[in-house]
């Protein structure tokens, strides 16, 4: 993706209730994971996860990840 006139590139690393963004290039970073409760009939998912479970939620993390990787971007680059 494009920001700031930079192409970033990442990867999300993630299960079923964690999940981290790692900034892969033009430079190196990552996110904290960020964990939902087991207890919540939920998951997280990206659009590659096809297969619905009964009785539980999909959450897509597509989204928050691209901000994310945004954030982690700004937070290194613009560091001083």
């Amino acid at each position: 993706m494009e920001h700031d006139g930079e192409t970033l590139k990442g990867e999300i690393v993630y299960w079923s209730k964690d999940y981290r963004v790692e900034l892969t290039s033009p430079i190196a970073a990552q996110s904290q994971n960020l964990h939902m409760m087991y207890m919540i009939p939920a998951r997280f998912v990206t659009p590659l996860d096809t297969q619905p479970m009964d009785r539980v939620k999909d959450v897509d993390i597509v989204d928050e990840s691209i901000r994310k990787l945004k954030l982690l971007f700004e937070q290194q680059f613009y560091k001083s």
